[in-house]
């Protein structure tokens, strides 16, 4: 069950959490360099390399995140390279942090493999007495990463997970646009939504939130440049499997060594690209719409027209929606406290816009969509309405009687 003490799951309860990996370099780790990311719609960081054998940059990006609003969640090494006997010392390493107003938690390691399990769930028990009401953070590796990076099936690595570290918000990441290159046939990954139906399913068995990563930039040859459209459909397509948190990979643009990377949201030099802008039309839409997406209840999604990469494992029904005609779609499905339904319908394509018409069972007779934010009723044409879809778009769709 979710700890609703810790900073950044209450924050879940008055909107979707929007973090960001990869933030402002030690070199240029500034109040105003934290108010760009504040104005460009994110609500925590994720730390990364702040810790260079002292603890000055963390503290410095504490207050620089507290300064603009932002809470942060901490990267300190030290935590993961303590043996099995010296977890007395997480105590002291943790206590420097966790009474700063902008501290949410630890980030205690990005995909680990199944034998770090064990380890894991033992740092977190020794966390948890230091930092009761901090989140202890692990990110999982992907569908597409080997059996070998896992040390098992996919399924098995998250149920495993699940089972040991008992998380209070599962993670992952999945960056799905693929650089074209000869023999290969399609540049988008084919597992996609097969990686958020496992992590759907297995979240709401656990009666915990999901968050993932966006993809926002080339990488390693064999990842290409977004579009905005792009990044709309894979945050859309995201919060419609029941996501609670969205995060960006990245938002400065890492320097190469062992991977390779083109341009972030900011470049090397710190300059916006027009990922920024993308990033930040956004997570304004996500704004104005996850104070409602925050307090639903997923239960599945409904697939409608030819969807690629392949859609498995979707609803057969969902009350009150009939019929649904038009372009293709993924419906997300879900409920309020009071039962009463709600769908978020996304336009399948991220190249073009589309249109879908859906029709009303006997179960309801009115219904209402969220545009800017406001609220407002759909006009039924014969139990009808119709929506337009910009590419990769999504629209918030409430149900009444």
């Amino acid at each position: 069950m979710i700890d609703p003490a810790n900073k950044l799951l209450r924050e879940q309860g008055s909107g979707i959490p929007i973090g960001l990996w990869v933030p402002p370099p030690n070199r240029e780790l500034t109040e105003d360099r934290y108010k760009e990311v504040k104005e460009a719609g994110f609500t925590f960081v994720l730390g990364l390399s702040e810790y260079d054998g002292t603890t000055a940059f963390i503290r410095k990006a504490l207050d620089a995140a507290h300064a603009n609003g932002l809470l942060y969640l901490v990267r300190d090494p030290r935590l993961t390279e303590l043996a099995d006997d010296e977890l007395s010392l997480v105590e002291p390493y943790v206590a420097e942090f966790a009474g700063h107003p902008a501290y949410a938690g630890h980030l205690f390691i990005d995909e680990p493999d199944m034998s770090l399990f064990p380890k894991l769930r033992a740092l977190k028990a020794a966390y948890g007495k230091a930092a009761p009401h901090g989140l202890a953070y692990v990110n999982l590796f992907p569908t597409y990463a080997s059996d070998r990076q896992r040390g098992g099936d996919h399924e098995q690595y998250v149920s495993g997970f699940l089972e040991q570290f008992e998380p209070a918000v599962l993670s992952y990441d999945h960056y799905p646009f693929l650089t074209p290159k000869p023999g290969r046939t399609h540049t988008i990954t084919q597992d996609y939504y097969t990686n958020l139906r496992i992590v759907s399913e297995a979240a709401r068995a656990r009666n915990i939130p999901f968050w993932l990563f966006i993809q926002t930039l080339a990488f390693n040859r064999s990842n290409r440049d977004p579009l905005e459209a792009e990044i709309r459909w894979q945050v859309y397509t995201s919060l419609a499997y029941g996501a609670k948190g969205i995060q960006y990979f990245t938002y400065w643009t890492p320097d190469d060594g062992g991977e390779t990377f083109g341009d972030a949201m900011i470049d090397r030099a710190g300059g916006k690209t027009r990922h920024y802008g993308e990033v930040q039309r956004i997570n304004r839409d996500i704004s104005l719409i996850g104070g409602v997406l925050a307090q639903l209840e997923p239960f599945g999604v409904l697939a409608h027209g030819s969807i690629s990469p392949p859609l498995e494992g979707a609803l057969k029904s969902f009350a009150p929606i009939g019929r649904i005609e038009g372009d293709a779609a993924v419906i997300g499905c879900f409920r309020d406290r009071e039962g009463q339904p709600y769908a978020l319908v996304v336009n399948e394509s991220f190249t073009q816009p589309g249109s879908v018409r859906i029709g009303l069972d006997d179960s309801a007779q009115a219904a209402a969509v969220w545009e800017d934010g406001q609220k407002t009723a759909l006009r039924l044409d014969q139990g009808e309405f119709a929506l337009h879809l910009d590419p990769g778009e999504g629209k918030l769709i409430a149900f009444g009687v």
